[in-house]
Parts: structure tokens; sequence; C-alpha cells
């Protein structure tokens, strides 16, 4: 078959047609409209395919545009009509707001859309991969950075222990990754602890924190003092007058230990300044006043004394975007990372890598049932074998 003739309602149908009989190398020898409806003339022979080859040839000497209107390949063809039918569509829906004026309907954006569109993008690109597949399918290794990807690590942070795992060919990558990652974050904090003298515990409502508080103060009288020694230990209420700290006093109670309540910046330097040498304090601070005015002043101050440790609760489970925005508040003053409510959720590979990435310390493993006995120090090896069952 040579030429081959098609009569339809539309150009887009005749073309499909040609196609169709002619195959997708047919070109387009003529095309008219008779009586509403489109006649095209189509054809696979060699001879006629390069003549049209030769003529569009021709045509794209004498100027840069001329080709965009003369015969293509039947195929190209299909494509800029489907094209060109999708695009006619779009540009045929009307505004939901019919009365948007036309400086609004113009072809720009403002300068807040346009970063509100460039932020999404970058997030969205943030974790992707853009590489040759065949990269992937050579060397022991080759489906690590995916599978933990797919996990929901970071590419920062396994991109940070490439190298050591590339070293160890006879190890399971993904062991080794979970290892490193371990260490890069555990930080052995039970010493620290029993030898501070000034311990805030900071954190957001309902992180636990109070708790932690308690469980803390429970493990120092275990194993720091003994018998008549339980004065030389304090709690403190940092929050505002109107605040009910019942919960704190039960704990007090419980442990036979006094809770003292403070509300102002002022009161709290005065009470460690006339403290600190004499007894052991632990400052449970209210969500409210973190925002106290000079309060993070304060706690970089305080850096300076190697007897002061600040601690951060995070809960398990909780909102990546609220974990960094907490993380960054309090990063002058270099906290140890509490996590919480341990028995209540899990903390899973996007918050491991946020914390990886932020070069955070671990220090405190705590659940929520149980008050005395139950405060577990992180060991990079029960972290590291955390994050191995929880891929399973």
């Amino acid at each position: 078959m040579t030429q081959h003739k098609v009569i339809a309602e539309d150009s887009l149908s005749a073309m499909d047609e040609i196609s169709r009989v002619l195959g997708k190398d047919a070109v387009i020898l003529d095309t008219k409209k008779i009586n509403g409806k489109i006649e095209i003339i189509g054809s696979n022979n060699i001879e006629d395919i390069a003549s049209s080859n030769a003529k569009r040839k021709s045509l794209n000497k004498k100027s840069n545009f001329t080709h965009l209107f003369s015969n293509h390949s039947l195929e190209q063809s299909i494509t800029n009509k489907k094209l060109n039918s999708v695009s006619e569509t779009i540009s045929n829906i009307k505004p939901i707001n019919s009365n948007v004026s036309e400086v609004q309907t113009n072809n720009y954006v403002d300068i807040n859309t346009f970063n509100n569109f460039t932020n999404k993008i970058e997030n969205l690109l943030k974790n992707m991969i853009i590489s040759d597949m065949d990269d992937f399918n050579s060397g022991d290794h080759s489906s690590m950075t995916i599978n933990l990807l797919k996990k929901g690590y970071s590419k920062n942070i396994i991109s940070e222990f490439k190298n050591i795992i590339d070293k160890e060919v006879d190890l399971d990558p993904e062991l080794v990754f979970y290892h490193c990652l371990a260490k890069k974050l555990v930080l052995p904090s039970e010493q620290n602890i029993l030898n501070a003298n000034i311990i805030f515990i900071n954190g957001s409502s309902g992180s636990g924190k109070t708790t932690l508080s308690s469980k803390i103060a429970s493990h120092i009288l275990d194993n720091k003092f003994v018998g008549n020694e339980r004065h030389k230990l304090s709690i403190i209420d940092f929050s505002p007058k109107s605040s009910n700290h019942s919960e704190l006093m039960n704990f007090g109670r419980l442990l036979n230990l006094n809770v003292s309540s403070i509300s102002t910046l002022d009161e709290i330097k005065k009470f460690i300044e006339a403290n600190k040498n004499d007894r052991k304090l632990i400052i449970d601070v209210s969500q409210e006043n973190k925002h106290i005015e000079g309060y993070t002043e304060y706690l970089k101050e305080l850096c300076a004394n190697e007897k002061f440790l600040n601690i951060l609760a995070l809960q398990s489970g909780n909102n990546k975007l609220s974990m960094k925005s907490q993380i960054e508040f309090y990063k002058e003053s270099d906290p140890i990372i509490g996590l919480t409510k341990l028995d209540e959720s899990y903390v899973g590979p996007e918050e491991l890598s946020i914390l990886g990435e932020l070069n955070c310390k671990i220090g405190i493993l705590s659940g929520s049932r149980s008050i005395i006995g139950s405060l577990a120090f992180a060991k990079k090896e029960v972290l590291a074998q955390y994050m191995k069952d929880m891929s399973i």
C-alpha cells in the first residue's frame, strides 16, 4: 500500500485512521476541508516519505519558523494535535470568581506566592535522587540508599556514613548504617545527671517533662543520696502563678521531696544562686515560661557552669516540624535529648534523621507508665537494635 485517503469529522480522527492503516512512519501528503469534513491523504511509500523530508529540510533552511508549518511525520502531528486539544480545554476553563479584575488575571504573580511555590518544590525534591539507575545495579551496596530512603531516613544522613559503609564489605550495609547513626546520636548521660547541681527540664506541654523530672529525681535518690541526705535534692516548679502544678506536687509526695513553686526569672536566678552549692536542683520549666524575656540567654549563661545540665524532653511520635523547632529554640544551651513516652509511640526514621542532621545527643529514654525505677539511659547498641527492629 502506498497512499490512503480518509474522510472524517476532524483532523485528529483522520490522522488516527491514517496511522492505524499505514503505520506511525507515514506522512501526510494533502489535507482538505470538504463539506465541513476533513479529507487527508497519507502515504507510507518510501519515495513519498523521502520527498516529504526533502521538502521539510528545504523549508527549514529558509526560516527558523517555517518548519512549524511544513509536513510533519504523522506520529508528531497526532501528538501535537492532542496537546493542542488539551491546552484548548484548559484555556476554556473559566475562573470560579468571575469578578476578578484583569490585573489579577495577568501572567505575573506576587513575590510571596512565588516564594511559597519554590519552598514547596524544594521540600518535594529534598529527599529525591536523580541519577542513572544503572549506578544502583553495580556493587554490593547498590540498593542500600534506596531502601533507607524508602524507610524514611534523609538523603543527607545516609550520605554522611557512605564512606564508612563502603569499607565494611563483609557486613550488612544497613546494619552498619544503624550503628553509625546510633553512635552519632547517643551521649552517655548518667554520670552527667548524677554530677550536675543544676538540671533544667524543658519541653512542650504534654511532652512528659514533669514525669521525666520526677524520674530523674527518683534515680538521683537511689544512686546519689542515702538515708538522711534526701534534703539535698529539691524540685522547683518554674511556671506562672496561675499554673496548676498538682501533678508535680503528687510526685514530690511519692518521693518524699519538697516541691517549690517559682514564677519569675529573677526569683529563679536568686534561688539557684543561693542553693547551687548546697543541694541539687531540678527545675521543671513550663511551656509558658520559656518565652520569658531573657530566659534563653540565662540558659546560655549557665552553660559555662560545668555542673549545669539542660534536658529537652521530646515526645516520641511528635510532629517532626515541631521537634525541629524546639531543638532550634534551645540550641544555644546545648540540650541533651530525653525521648519520652516511648511506651506509647515510637521515634521514626524521619525524626532520627532530624536529630542527626542537627547534631543532637540523646541521653535518656523514658516511658510514661511508671515513675520509680523506669529511667533508661541511651546506649548506641540499644538504639541501633531499635532501628533494626523498626525496619522489619
